[in-house]
C-alpha cells in the first residue's frame, strides 16, 4: 500500500514530478498557448496544438508502464458513450464526402478524449496539484482579457497581426479574431471563479487569482457583446447553483430551482436597463427578432433537405462547407459557411442521427454522473469543483446552440481541462494504490500501450497534415509572386507529406494550366505541342484534386479552362455547367457559363443564360453587360433581315 495524504493523494518521487510535469505542460498548450495563436482556427495553430496534447496525452497512457505502480482512476460519467463516438467519428472517415477534412475532424475527437482521460489522472497526482493547475489556467485567460482591455482603451481592430472582421467592430475578442468564441471562454470559467472566491477551503493563492480573473475578465465579458456567451453564462451560474443546491436537500434544490431563473432574469434586466452595450444587442433582437441572428436562422432553414438525404451517417465529419452549396436557398449571398452556427444541426448533418444520438447519449450520461457525484463527493471542495466545471460544460452547451465553440480548438479543452481537474479531485479518496497483479496488470498494460500508439499515430498525421498545409501555403505565395519553379517544388513536398491534401494537386493543376497557356515557342509547331504537353499535365493533377475532393468546384473551372486549352470546348462547358448548378448561388460560376457559350459562338444560349442569372439574383456587372450587348446584336441584325433590299 503507498503512502498517501489527507487528500488521499500520492507522494511521487522527484523523477515522477519531472515525467508528470513535462506531460502536463504539452496538455495545456491547446488551452493556453493555442489560444494566442489567433484562437486556433486555421490549419496552422490547431495543427501543432493538436500533435502537442497528443503527445502529452501519451505520456499519461504510457504512466503504467514507466511507473507500475501507478494508481487507477475511473474515468469521468459518460466517457465510454464519448469514447464510441469517436470510434464512430473515425471509422466515418473512409465513408465520408471529402476523408481529407474528415480526418482533421477525427484527429480532433481523439485529441479531445485522450485529453479528459490524462486531465483526469493527473489532476489527483498531489494534494496541491489540482491548484496550480487551476492557478495556470485562470492566469493565462486572465492574460487574453489584458490583451482584450488594452484593444478596447486603444480602439484598436488588430488582433495581433491581423485585422479583426469589421462586422465585429471594436468589440473585445483578446487574440480571438471573433469576440463570440472568446466570450464562451469566459463564460465557461465564471461560475467555477465565482465558487473559489467565495471558498475558504481553496486557499488564498488560487482565490487570489479567480478574484483576478473575475475583476478582469468582467468587463471584457461585456465588451465582447456576445449573447449567446451571456446567456450561457446565466445558465452556467444557474446549472452551479442548482446541483450546491440539491447537495444540500430537496428543499434548498427547490427553492433554488424557483429563486435562481427569477435572480437571473432580474440580472438580465438590470443589465439591459443600465449598461449600454448590453441595451443594444438586446434592443437588436427585440426590433429585429430573428434577423437579428444574422445568416443563423436563414442556413437553418436550409438543412432539412440535406438531413432527409443523409438522415442516419450524414455526410461525414468537415463536410458541411463542401455540401452545403447545392441545398442553399435562404440565404442569398454567396459565401463560403464553415459552419452551421449551431453545433446539433451540424452534428445531425455530418454524423447523422447515429452521432448526434450518441452525443446526446454521452451528455445525458455524463450528466446524471456529474448530478450524483456532486451530492456524493467526500470532501466540500471536491462538491465545489464538480458543480463550478458543470456549469461551465451548461454555458458551453448553451453557447452551441448558435455559434460553433466546439470547433474552436483552444474552448473544448478549456472544459476538459476544468472538468478533469475536478473529476480528478473528486476521484482522489477513491484511487486504488495497490499494486496490479496477473493477468489484470497485463491487461491494463496492452490498453495502455496500444493506447498510447493511437495517439502516436494521431500526433504523426496531425504533424504531416499540418507540413503539408504550411508547404501548399507556400507554394501559393509562391505562384502569386509567379516564381513557378519554388511553387512547383512546394507543391510536391506538400504532397508528399500528405497524399490525401487536394489543394497541392489544385495548385499544381492551376500552375501547369498558367503555364500552358503563355507558353511560347518560336517554332509553332513546338508551341502547340508544349501547350498541349502542360495542358495534359494540368489535366491529371486536376482530376487526382477532384478525386481527393469532388465537391471543390474550384477544380471544375479550373478544368474548364484546361479544356479550352486542349481544344475540347464542349468538356469546357461541361465543366461551368458543374461549377455553376453545384454552387447556384456564387455569380462568378454562374456567368462563366455565359462566357464559355460565346467563346463558342452560342450567342443565343449566352443570352437565355445571363438572363436567368439577372431573373435569379445572381447577377454581377458581366451579366447585365453581356445582356445589353447581345440584345442590341440580335435587335440589330433582326432589323437587317427586315429591312427592303436595297433598289438595284
Amino acid at each position: 500500500m503507498r503512502r498517501v495524504d489527507e487528500w488521499g493523494a500520492e507522494h511521487p518521487s522527484a523523477r515522477r514530478r519531472v515525467y508528470d510535469g513535462i506531460a502536463l505542460f504539452l496538455l495545456m498548450w491547446p488551452a493556453t498557448g493555442g489560444m494566442w495563436l489567433l484562437g486556433s482556427t486555421r490549419t496552422w495553430g490547431y495543427a501543432p496544438g493538436l500533435a502537442i496534447s497528443l503527445f502529452g496525452s501519451l505520456l499519461v497512457l504510457i504512466r503504467p508502464l514507466v511507473f507500475p505502480d501507478t494508481p487507477r482512476s475511473a474515468p469521468p460519467p459518460g466517457f465510454w458513450i464519448f469514447a464510441a463516438l469517436s470510434i464512430y467519428v473515425v471509422l466515418g472517415v473512409f465513408g465520408a464526402s471529402v476523408p481529407y477534412a474528415a480526418r482533421w475532424e477525427a484527429l480532433r475527437w481523439v485529441c479531445l478524449l485522450a485529453a479528459a482521460w490524462a486531465w483526469t489522472q493527473m489532476a489527483g497526482g498531489t494534494a496541491r496539484r489540482w491548484k496550480w493547475l487551476l492557478f495556470i489556467l485562470f492566469l493565462s485567460v486572465a492574460f487574453e482579457s489584458l490583451y482584450a482591455l488594452i484593444q478596447k482603451v486603444n480602439g484598436s481592430t488588430l488582433v495581433l497581426w491581423a485585422p479583426r472582421p469589421e462586422q465585429y467592430g471594436t468589440r473585445a475578442s483578446g487574440t480571438y479574431l471573433c469576440p463570440n468564441h472568446f466570450g464562451n471562454v469566459l463564460s465557461m470559467l465564471f461560475p467555477l471563479a465565482l465558487l473559489l472566491v467565495f471558498s475558504a477551503e481553496i486557499g488564498f493563492p488560487l482565490r487570489l487569482m479567480a478574484f483576478y480573473f473575475l475583476a478582469v475578465s468582467a468587463p471584457v465579458l461585456v465588451w465582447t457583446q456576445s449573447r449567446s456567451a451571456w446567456g450561457g453564462l446565466l445558465v452556467g451560474l444557474c446549472a452551479t447553483g442548482l446541483l450546491l443546491a440539491l447537495r444540500r436537500g430537496r428543499a434548498w434544490f427547490f427553492a433554488a430551482l424557483v429563486a435562481l431563473p427569477l435572480l437571473a432574469a432580474a440580472a438580465g434586466w438590470t443589465a439591459w436597463k443600465t449598461m449600454p452595450m448590453v441595451n443594444v444587442r438586446i434592443q437588436e433582437v427585440l426590433d429585429k427578432r430573428a434577423g437579428a441572428a444574422g445568416i443563423r436562422i436563414p442556413m437553418w432553414k436550409d438543412m432539412p433537405p440535406m438531413i432527409r438525404d443523409r438522415p442516419l451517417t450524414g455526410f461525414g465529419g468537415g463536410s458541411f462547407v463542401w455540401r452545403y452549396p447545392p441545398y442553399q436557398r435562404h440565404v442569398d449571398q454567396h459565401l463560403t459557411w464553415d459552419f452551421l452556427h449551431n453545433e446539433y444541426l451540424q452534428m445531425q448533418v455530418e454524423y447523422g442521427a447515429v452521432g448526434l444520438g450518441l452525443l446526446l447519449i454521452g451528455l445525458l450520461w455524463g450528466g446524471i454522473g456529474v448530478v450524483l457525484a456532486v451530492g456524493r463527493a467526500r470532501s466540500r471542495v471536491a462538491a465545489l469543483l464538480l458543480a463550478g466545471a458543470a456549469g461551465g460544460a451548461a454555458s458551453s452547451l448553451v453557447h452551441a446552440l448558435f455559434d460553433f465553440n466546439f470547433h474552436i480548438f483552444p474552448n473544448p479543452h478549456v472544459l476538459v481541462w476544468i472538468g478533469g481537474v475536478a473529476w480528478g479531485v473528486a476521484q482522489m479518496r477513491k484511487r486504488e494504490f495497490e499494486p496490479v497483479s496477473g493477468s489484470r496488470r497485463w491487461f491494463r498494460w496492452a490498453g495502455a500501450g496500444l493506447s498510447a500508439l493511437v495517439c502516436g499515430a494521431c500526433a504523426w498525421l496531425a504533424i504531416s497534415g499540418g507540413v503539408s498545409y504550411v508547404w501548399n501555403l507556400k507554394g501559393e505565395l509562391a505562384r502569386e509572386r509567379l516564381d513557378w519553379d519554388v511553387a512547383a517544388a512546394d507543391f510536391e513536398k506538400a504532397i508528399r507529406w500528405d497524399a490525401g491534401h487536394a489543394r497541392p494537386h489544385l495548385g499544381l493543376g492551376q500552375l501547369t494550366s498558367a503555364q500552358a497557356t503563355w507558353y511560347r515557342d518560336p517554332d509553332p509547331a513546338a508551341e502547340r505541342e508544349g501547350k498541349a504537353r502542360l495542358a495534359a499535365e494540368a489535366k491529371i493533377h486536376l482530376l487526382r484534386a477532384r478525386e481527393l475532393n469532388p465537391f471543390d468546384m474550384a477544380v471544375a473551372f479550373s478544368l474548364s479552362r484546361v479544356y479550352n486549352a486542349l481544344g475540347d470546348p464542349e468538356a469546357a462547358l461541361e465543366e461551368c455547367r458543374r461549377a455553376a448548378a453545384f454552387q447556384h448561388k456564387h455569380v462568378f460560376y454562374r456567368e462563366q457559363v455565359g462566357l464559355q457559350l460565346r467563346r463558342m459562338g452560342r450567342d443565343r444560349e449566352a443570352l437565355d443564360v445571363f438572363k436567368q442569372n439577372v431573373a435569379d439574383g445572381v447577377a454581377g456587372d458581366v451579366s447585365f453587360l453581356n445582356v445589353r450587348i447581345l440584345e442590341r446584336k440580335f435587335a440589330k441584325e433582326a432589323a437587317q433581315k427586315s429591312a427592303p433590299p436595297a433598289a438595284p
